[in-house]
């Protein structure tokens, strides 16, 4: 098996899963100190107001066989790995997979990355994922992961597509979890693997000086990816960086810059229109003003002439009359 170049082991001591512990998939989790063990607490050096946050991404990833086995449908993968694939092994001690009770040795231990377990089976399941850390003041975390062999059934036509969705978690210490289902449709005539992951973010309050170097220790410029054993299992190991979201805001933002720039502009060239308008418009009313009033006059000086030839032809013929007398 993949798991077994990572020190597996199934000693029924370590198998111990603290069921208190456990948080709902897709929710935030707090680290918490756990003091009945380790250094007594009132020796032990932390720093205060101070808060570590470490992002992970646990779930299952599984295969239909092309030929099914007579008790084997799927080959699958169970994993906990870092939100971008970094080295989580400078915090973490061994990260401990509780499988069912049917399978052989169901409890792996592993004390390096990548952490992993692939085997095959046909039933799913629920599975525990317990996670040491390497202060021993800090409690071990666990989670509870249901390995998903089948994609969800189409809820109808007008339902939400097969093979994808996503469920948000609740929040705790401000922080939130946000998990995610996929399952794909065929691709090149295969059937795509049924994913079933969520991402989720362990914080830790008040952590010892020697905790917080070791968990800070590896820089984000120089820190080494982990890969996974299984190349099938590799190119689905996608990042959940805020990176692409990022961009997309980025990119947002530069579009509406240029629009903004856009609609200034036409703005402007719009009032420049409407300036030369107004002046035409004021222009043609002033000559519209200006014919009226020589129209008027030169009604007014028509209508003066009429009359003035009028008395004239009234004042000649009344002399003309005198004459004939």
């Amino acid at each position: 098996m993949a798991a077994s170049a990572n020190a597996v082991s199934s000693q029924i001591q370590d198998s111990a899963v603290d069921n208190q512990n456990q948080p709902s998939n897709g929710s935030s989790i707090s680290g918490t100190r756990n003091s009945n063990k380790g250094t007594s607490q009132s020796t032990v050096k932390r720093l205060e107001n101070t808060s570590i946050c470490v992002p992970i991404v646990y779930g299952s990833i599984s295969f239909p066989l092309k030929k099914t086995e007579e008790y084997n449908t799927h080959r699958w993968t169970l994993f906990m790995r870092g939100a971008n694939n970094e080295d989580l092994s400078q915090g973490i001690a061994k990260v401990v997979f509780q499988l069912h009770p049917s399978f052989a040795h169901p409890v792996r231990e592993l004390t390096a990355p990548p952490f992993e377990v692939t085997e095959k089976g046909w039933g799913e399941f629920e599975a525990n994922i317990r996670i040491v850390w390497r202060d021993p003041n800090e409690k071990a975390l666990v989670l509870t992961h249901m390995l998903k062999l089948y994609p969800p059934l189409n809820t109808g036509k007008n339902g939400p597509a097969q093979g994808t969705g996503f469920t948000g978690g609740s929040s705790n210490n401000g922080v939130s979890g946000a998990g995610s289902n996929t399952t794909g449709d065929k691709k090149n005539g295969e059937p795509e693997p049924v994913i079933h992951q969520y991402y989720d973010e362990v914080v830790f309050t008040d952590p010892t000086q020697t905790f917080q170097r070791q968990l800070l220790s590896n820089d984000l410029n120089q820190q080494r990816l982990v890969e996974s054993q299984e190349p099938s299992v590799q190119e689905y190991y996608k990042p959940f960086s805020d990176d692409a979201d990022f961009k997309i805001l980025l990119e947002a933002q530069k579009f509406l810059e240029q629009e903004l720039v856009s609609v200034k502009d036409r703005i402007l060239r719009a009032d420049a229109h409407k300036f030369e308008l107004e002046n035409a418009l004021a222009e043609v009313a002033a000559k519209s003003k200006a014919v009226s009033a020589a129209a008027t006059a030169a009604a007014a000086a028509l209508a003066s002439s009429n009359v003035s030839s009028t008395s004239t032809m009234t004042s000649g013929s009344k002399r003309k009359s005198k004459s004939s007398g």
